[in-house]
């Protein structure tokens, strides 16, 4: 020890040495104990961690042989094409391919002869535009349950793209091209196939459930979900027993260590707030300017916006369960990291922080969206206007984030007002003794074998947002597989789906729908439901 301390061999009595060195075995025994319990921990709590958050409902995974037929894929394929000719596009809330719209209605009434034709099956057109159908089921005295889809699609930059953009282009019977193919029409289509074919084989669902096609999601849903929402409300439809709408795909480059394709099911969503930042100043000649024009302050209030994001907020939503819902299924570094985020929580916040489609998980999210200013090239601008979308995490409120975007810009000169926000959805349970979830989750294992399904933050917003007084069971979820690299394609060009994947879309729907029916016929009710359907 003295070698290794020289100065206790000088100038400290004998007795002081030997105490000094008692107490430096002492403090590096406990260290020593300190680092073995710590690691004991580690890796125990990876070792106890088992498949234990996953419960099969119904028929497993494995066992499944009840599925829609392939041999027809290509002819649903092309239905899907169809569809996609059709430019239900939404520029805003009042403007829309209004013709387009009874355009696809026909289409579909055309294309799903049996579910337009049956007396189970009620069709309805929902202020003017959306669709809403009731398939009542055979046992009464259940919740229903509402399966959601839109039938809008943003518009789009045709130089962009290969094949025409409202073309359906279905390339080498592989890809199906066309606005709306993942976002979602792939979802209408889906439900409905899915729904043809359960009722084409003979099957009358158990149990009752509503179809809800929105014209207007992609322009805030008000005129078509929202009005749905109050139609059900008026029929004294006071509470369904969950809700399925779009959500994330299921990718195989996104969570670092397993080479399996992940599920992420949304169980929030986020929230949003539309901020306007401005700055009036004076008008004058270019030839004499003022120290600071009010282009050059906005500028700055927006750089550091840019520069100081909101903190992280990893551990404190859904995104801490998500890892550990994968743990399981990782290799052992992986596991002890994902079954351990009290002590490698910072290290997966760095990690998710490394690009913007995990960072989004993880916090609020700062998007400059729009910039005005100026009226000529020798004239001061006289004002000059900014909007910021913040995607707000489930972890804080519209408040807290105007608040902080308040005290980084810190200049008066620079007025905030919100245009428009909603708070972040409540997360819906998604435990082990969730049915809800469970089925979904199980149905979802049934299509994509390898799949790992694990509770996300949706980062979008989707038609939830209208039925969240029906239900805490909100689930988002687009069964379909996506790669890193089309994410662009979202909102983006060439938007496209696999024949094969839409087939498994098809698949997806129709175990929902069967599952939905053995919820119950194995014993899983709800609460009894009164209303008259």
């Amino acid at each position: 020890m003295t070698v290794m301390f020289p100065w206790m061999r000088r100038g400290i009595p004998r007795r002081c040495r030997c105490l000094l060195h008692s107490a430096v075995q002492l403090l590096c025994c406990a260290f020593a104990v300190f680092i073995f319990a710590l690691l004991f921990i580690l890796f125990f709590r990876a070792i106890l961690i088992q498949h234990r958050l996953d419960v099969e409902l119904g028929a497993r995974p494995e066992e499944t042989k009840d599925l829609v037929d392939e041999a027809r894929s290509m002819e649903r394929a092309e239905r899907l094409a169809g569809a996609l000719k059709i430019p239900t596009i939404s520029y805003k809330t009042d403007q829309q391919e209004t013709q387009a719209f009874h355009t696809l209605h026909d289409y579909l009434q055309k294309s799903f002869p049996i579910i337009h034709s049956h007396p189970a099956v009620k069709r309805e057109i929902v202020n003017e535009l959306s669709l809403l159908y009731t398939v009542h089921g055979t046992k009464s005295g259940n919740i229903p349950y509402l399966l959601a889809s839109h039938l809008d699609v943003v518009p789009v930059n045709e130089k962009g793209w290969a094949h025409p953009p409202f073309g359906g282009f279905i390339a080498n019977n592989t890809y199906i091209y066309g606005r709306g193919a993942i976002d979602d029409k792939g979802g209408v289509l889906g439900i409905l196939e899915a729904l043809e074919y359960l009722l084409e084989q003979g099957y009358r669902p158990h149990r009752t459930f509503f179809i809800a096609f929105g014209h207007d999601e992609e322009v805030s849903g008000k005129r078509g979900a929202q009005e749905i929402a109050k139609l059900l409300q008026q029929r004294g439809i006071k509470e369904l027993d969950f809700v399925l709408d779009e959500g994330f795909p299921v990718s195989d480059e996104l969570i670092p260590g397993t080479s399996r394709p992940v599920a992420m099911v949304g169980v929030s969503e986020k929230g949003t707030a539309t901020v306007e930042l401005s700055v009036t100043g004076t008008p004058g000649h270019s030839s004499f300017p003022p120290a600071e024009s009010a282009i050059g302050i906005l500028a700055a209030a927006l750089a550091r916006l840019e520069h100081n994001p909101l903190p992280s907020m990893f551990g404190y939503g859904p995104e801490k369960n998500m890892f550990e819902y994968i743990a399981p299924h990782v290799s052992s570094f992986y596991k002890t990291v994902y079954s351990n985020l009290w002590f490698f929580g910072k290290m997966m916040e760095y990690k998710m922080e490394s690009q913007p489609i995990t960072n989004a998980f993880v916090r609020t999210t700062t998007a400059i969206t729009l910039f005005h200013g100026g009226v000529k090239e020798n004239i001061v601008p006289p004002s000059a206007t900014a909007v910021v979308n913040f995607r707000i995490h489930p972890a804080q409120t519209v408040n807290e984030v105007v608040d902080y975007t308040r005290n980084i810009i810190a200049d008066p000169r620079v007025q905030l007002k919100i245009k428009r926000s909603r708070e972040s959805h409540p997360v819906s349970p998604h435990g082990p003794h969730s049915v809800q979830y469970q089925m979904v989750s199980t149905s979802i294992r049934q299509i994509f074998r390898q799949a790992i399904v694990v509770p996300a933050v949706f980062i979008a917003n989707t038609d939830t947002r209208w039925y969240l007084n029906f239900t805490t069971n909100l689930y988002r979820f687009l069964p379909t597989m996506v790669k890193l690299s089309d994410v662009p394609r979202y909102h983006g060009n060439n938007e496209r789906i696999s024949v094969e994947h839409f087939h498994q879309a098809v698949n997806f729907y129709y175990r929902v729908m069967k599952n939905a029916d053995l919820l119950i016929l194995n014993g899983h009710t709800t609460r009894p439901f009164a209303a008259e359907l």
